[in-house]
């Protein structure tokens, strides 16, 4: 019973074909497994912003969104976490919208991959 989190986070992972959001096949198109994310090869939590940062590097994902307004990855908040928007196992989120609650603004209509 011990091992039943493990066995569960494994199938999990290894179920992707069934459980995957569109994000985590660029991920497995690359050959980017669990571990490399989440420091396990059975996860059970989110993986830490730290290890998206050994691929992906925040200052330039800021400077392509730019042009965005407001750009979502220069936040009056600060660096957030990556994955408040980002899910790799479910659909993204915009996580201004969080306190940006009035649909009738615009400015956070924005796809988040």
């Amino acid at each position: 019973m011990k091992y039943l989190p493990s066995l569960i986070a494994g199938l999990f992972c290894m179920s992707s074909a069934v459980l995957a959001a569109p994000s985590q096949f660029k991920h497995q198109a690359r050959n980017v497994n669990c571990e490399a994310c989440h420091n396990t090869a059975a996860p059970v939590s989110a993986a830490k912003s730290k290890s998206c940062m050994k691929c992906h590097n925040y200052e330039a994902v800021a400077a392509k969104t730019a042009k965005m307004n407001p750009n979502p990855h220069d936040s009056h908040a600060g660096q957030l976490r990556c994955t408040l928007c980002h899910k790799e196992h479910s659909d993204s989120v915009v996580y201004c919208r969080e306190c940006h609650k009035n649909k009738d603004d615009q400015r956070f209509n924005f796809k988040t991959p």
